[in-house]
């Protein structure tokens, strides 16, 4: 076992793994004072970022305390953290007490690299661990144009179903003009237009979204 030394990590739950690029200032980033790296197969590393997987129980023992993370007092411990490269790109993980993968990280470009570097001089290991697919999220989206569907969403269901029939016909015709469908029909269209991964849309009803939302608290 190898251990990797003052890294930062950003664990998050979810089937998808955010770049380090698309790091959120609010995100609770941890300072890695030390945490067991791994040099894997190609495949392994596919598996845990696109399936459900659950590793056996040597495994958690041979993990089991061994990541500290910098605090103000004493050093806190992870249960079960680790680092898995193939030499080319690494993540971190960490599983709950069944060996569940619960959190996923991405690491600092800088950082990665050091870790690749490193990686070069280790013996590869066979890790047990067993995989489910799962309806894995193959949405393109950037974390950003991702806040901003969930944001348009909400408002345009909220409109909808309160029957705000003018706010959804004015959204509707700021992009595809008049025409005589039904407002169900707009709806729809509305919904359907935002999720593209270069939609045209997405930023224009972000921004009609954003200052009426903004004009609405300044009344």
């Amino acid at each position: 076992m190898v251990y990797i030394y003052d890294i930062l990590l950003n664990f998050m739950d979810g089937d998808r793994i955010y770049e380090f690029f698309e790091w959120d200032n609010k995100d609770i980033v941890e300072h890695i004072k030390r945490i067991p790296l791994y040099y894997v197969e190609s495949n392994v590393i596919d598996d845990l970022l696109t399936k459900e997987v659950t590793f056996s129980e040597n495994f958690l023992k041979e993990i089991e305390n061994k990541t500290l993370i910098f605090t103000d007092g004493a050093d806190e411990i992870v249960k079960y953290c680790f680092l898995f490269t193939n030499g080319e790109r690494c993540y971190g993980f960490e599983l709950n007490n069944n060996g569940k993968v619960i959190y996923k990280s991405s690491l600092l470009l800088d950082e990665e690299e050091e870790v690749l570097e490193i990686s070069q001089t280790m013996t590869l290991y066979a890790v047990s661990y067993e995989k489910r697919s799962i309806a894995f999220n193959d949405n393109l989206l950037t974390r950003v144009d991702a806040k901003k569907n969930n944001f348009i969403e909400k408002d345009l269901i909220y409109t909808y179903k309160s029957k705000d029939y003018t706010k959804l016909t004015y959204l509707y015709t700021e992009c595809f003009g008049y025409d005589n469908t039904t407002y169900k029909q707009k709806y729809e269209r509305l919904l359907n237009c935002i999720n593209s991964t270069n939609s045209i849309y997405r930023n224009k009803l972000n921004f009609i979204l954003n200052l009426s939302h903004k004009l609405y608290v300044n009344k």
